[in-house]
């Protein structure tokens, strides 16, 4: 399967949907309600051979319900800002998680004089490593 970024929140994301609507946890099931929510990913998903992230999936929804499924995502949004803020130290940025919405990727904010930049996880980790360290 190509690479989906920001996969792991996608997935926690997913998983928590099926939960609340009480999705059967099928390939076709998961494939349509990850299109549904993140449709830039269709193509990687519906023209795969690789079952990891349905096999995943599954074992998470049957093993988890929604309160630990939250609880894990926002743990890893956590994680998100701290790693940004690590990142961000080296080229003289600060980094602050700003939105959680529910049902989409979480937006955060890295920030110096003068200039902030917002988006998710992958896209500002990707936008740090075209700056030049500072100091």
């Amino acid at each position: 399967m190509k690479k989906i970024k920001n996969l792991q929140e996608k997935r926690l994301i997913i998983a928590r949907h099926i939960m609340l609507e009480q999705i059967d946890p099928t390939d076709e099931n998961i494939t349509k309600a990850w299109c549904k929510t993140f449709s830039a990913d269709r193509y990687k998903l519906e023209h795969t051979e690789d079952t990891e992230l349905f096999d995943w999936m599954r074992k998470f929804i049957s093993t988890n319900n929604v309160k630990s499924c939250k609880e894990q995502l926002a743990r890893l949004r956590r994680k998100g800002e701290r790693n940004l803020k690590s990142k961000g130290e080296r080229v003289g940025y600060g980094a602050k998680l700003v939105k959680e919405p529910k049902d989409t990727l979480a937006t955060y904010n890295i920030f110096t004089k003068g200039k902030k930049y917002s988006g998710n996880y992958t896209a500002l980790c990707l936008r740090m490593t075209g700056f030049p360290k500072r100091g």
